[in-house]
């Protein structure tokens, strides 16, 4: 079977035989069938293999481009992972998205640009925080088969083996990250746990109710006394963003409130488990 690409998006499909190449160069046109999530997984990890093996760095390009386009094409609008049958499908497909979860944190290990790594990093992280906190069912500890549901500990009728081994697959994908896969140009991961100071005291902050981990990384970026922040999704999908800063009242982002504090250096977290601590880089 040969994988082919649906241009420009460079999703794959199920593939298609030899005997119906019938291109010149061997290439196999696109059959318009349903794009699955899995199918854009279980080549990445082939793909890095082969890095490995031959060091051809356009074959980690080519893994690049595929999963991005599935984090693209293939999400809910707040960048949940969506199978296209949702919210009706069958046994088999109640379980492909852990494969693709699986095998997209396969080709986190062969990655050395900091910025897919943190990306793919980031996209795990929040869709095992949607999962525990709104897909699992209190009564039975089942996952159920949307990953983005609208309420807490959702316990929706399609929950069973096969949508909660799919759900058990992303936590143990997030769970075999490196530490070290978490780190960008400017910040890197302190720990889960809101950002605590050195003396365990109150720091100035800026914060943020209804934001999403992309403005709340942006604002803390261009504040230049920005030392480190914290960012949450509750379980009802409301994101809040705490950013512990040097800088002054006056200089509070339009939107953000100022909250008054003595600052000192972050250098440890709390732990709560639904929140990450991103410590810049060049702080002192």
């Amino acid at each position: 079977m040969l994988f082919k690409r649906r241009s420009p998006k460079q999703f794959r499909e199920r593939g298609c035989r030899r005997e119906e190449v019938t291109s010149i160069d061997d290439t196999c046109t696109n059959n318009n069938q349903t794009t699955w999530t899995y199918n854009q997984g279980v080549i990445l990890s082939g793909l890095a293999l082969l890095y490995n093996a031959t060091h051809n760095s356009t074959l980690i390009s080519i893994a690049q481009k595929i999963a991005d386009a599935t984090i693209q094409r293939l999400t809910y609008s707040n960048g949940i992972l969506k199978e296209p049958c949702e919210p009706t499908c069958d046994d088999d497909q109640k379980l492909f998205k852990g494969i693709f979860v699986r095998h997209l944190a396969y080709l986190l290990f062969y990655l050395t640009d900091t910025f897919h790594i943190q990306k793919y990093t980031t996209f795990l992280q929040q869709n095992a925080v949607s999962v525990w906190t709104m897909n699992r069912c209190e009564l039975d500890g089942l996952f159920g088969l949307v990953w983005n549901n609208d309420s807490c500990n959702s316990c929706e009728s399609s929950r069973d083996s096969a949508t909660t081994s799919a759900g058990l697959d992303l936590f143990i994908a997030v769970a075999s990250i490196k530490q070290q896969a978490a780190v960008s140009s400017n910040w890197k991961l302190l720990g889960q746990g809101n950002c605590i100071d050195d003396q365990n005291f109150t720091m100035p902050n800026f914060y943020r109710n209804e934001v999403n981990e992309t403005v709340c990384r942006m604002t803390a970026s261009a504040d230049s006394g920005a030392i480190a922040y914290d960012y949450q999704l509750n379980c009802v999908g409301i994101g809040f963003c705490r950013i512990r800063t040097l800088s002054s009242r006056s200089q509070t982002p339009s939107g953000w409130t100022y909250e008054n504090g003595i600052a000192h250096n972050v250098t440890r977290t709390d732990k709560m488990v639904l929140t990450n601590c991103f410590l810049r880089t060049n702080s002192t």
